[in-house]
């Protein structure tokens, strides 16, 4: 005859277990993957979302169209802020020449600028580490230079992704686990008070 009662404990120490484990892995806390297609240099783009207190990281791709410039005598120059704080600055060669050169780095992002050659655009990945306070944070992506004009060249993002603790309103992980253990404590005092 079916016993529910042996099958129960099993099934909620394989979901408590879970969602431990979904708990623990940094979480998506802000993506977007659509292109946003030519910005005019100078610009810039912002974005809003809310971490918990821990390390994560970000990925994005800056995409360039027709000659923006590393390192030359028009140098483009690219800029990632956090709550105005400076992560990533860099000039990239993506279609207008120059040299790749890296401003600033304080949390050692590692990237790879690609170009077909002059004019032909290009795309820059880059993968960030970051270690985040608790709250409301904003990005901020940004290009300053000449304003050439998008006849001569522009920028744009192609995806951005961060990673990292949630929200203080979702339960870390430790405490997931202890009620997890109180709930098999539970289970198993039932068991033997059944018996």
């Amino acid at each position: 005859m079916f016993n529910s009662a042996h099958f129960l404990p099993k099934i909620l120490i394989g979901s408590v277990l879970a969602v431990v484990a979904a708990v623990s892995h940094a979480a998506v806390l802000y993506q977007d993957l659509t292109p946003t297609g030519a910005i005019a240099s100078p610009g810039s783009i912002a974005a809003s979302f809310a971490t918990g207190a821990g390390a994560g990281s970000m990925t994005f791709q800056i995409q360039g169209y027709l000659s923006l410039d590393g390192v030359n005598c028009c140098t483009d120059t690219f800029t990632l802020d956090l709550d105005g704080t400076t992560l990533f600055q860099g000039s990239f060669n993506l279609g207008g020449g120059g040299t790749n050169t890296v401003f600033a780095d304080p949390n050692g992002a590692t990237f790879s600028a690609v170009t077909p050659g002059l004019w032909g655009g290009g795309t820059l990945d880059v993968f960030l580490p970051v270690n985040f306070i608790a709250g409301l944070h904003t990005l901020t992506f940004s290009y300053s230079g000449a304003d050439q004009g998008l006849g001569d060249e522009g920028w744009g993002l192609n995806h951005v992704t961060v990673e990292g603790p949630l929200h203080s309103d979702v339960p870390e992980p430790a405490t997931m686990a202890l009620l997890g253990l109180g709930l098999l404590g539970t289970i198993a005092t039932r068991r033997r008070t059944r018996n």
